[in-house]
């Protein structure tokens, strides 16, 4: 197996992770922000659909153009970044549950495709220009790598988010 293939398999596996965890909380909880918390379920999944399209795009091969035709990504960019913001939630019906939700996939589809492009001689590479220091990476297998770890990162974040609002955490393993 290629680091690339390795790469492309630890994403698939975080993001049905992930959607394990959108599939146990009822959608017209995701915009509660549980007591003793700074952020909602909602953002969180902003926030791994913007830091994906970062992480695994945008430092790995440059700003790909089909999501920005596809969603606003821009303004998703504004309101779901998370370094340093304080501000770790959105209100209701600002983004409605089941839009986030497809794009959620959209953009994951278009970063597994765009894996499938390349191949291991890239990883050791520089990564593509930035408008600011990428937090973690200085080449491309570092950005990829942390793309899925930070998707396995939130997704404690989620858990507890879940938690906190009554719904038990689940850790059989289930089909989605």
């Amino acid at each position: 197996m290629s680091k690339i293939e390795f790469l492309k398999e630890q994403m698939i596996e975080a993001r049905a992770f992930v959607k394990r965890l959108m599939s146990e909380l009822p959608e017209d909880l995701w915009y509660v922000i549980p007591e003793g918390t700074d952020s909602n379920f909602i953002w969180q999944v902003g926030h791994l659909l913007v830091s994906q399209n970062f992480h695994t795009m945008t430092a790995v091969t440059g700003v790909n153009k089909k999501v920005g035709e596809l969603l606003p990504i821009k303004e998703y960019n504004r309101i779901f970044n998370g370094m340093g913001t304080m501000h770790r939630s959105i209100e209701k019906d600002m983004i409605p549950v089941l839009k986030l939700k497809e794009e959620f996939e959209i953009v994951h589809q278009i970063c597994i495709s765009s894996l499938e492009t390349l191949n291991d001689d890239i990883l050791s590479d520089c990564l593509e220009p930035l408008p600011f220091k990428h937090p973690v990476a200085e080449v491309k297998y570092e950005a990829l790598a942390w793309s899925f770890k930070h998707e396995m990162w939130h997704s404690a974040e989620m858990e507890a988010i879940k938690r906190d609002l009554g719904y038990p955490i689940v850790w059989m393993k289930q089909e989605i």
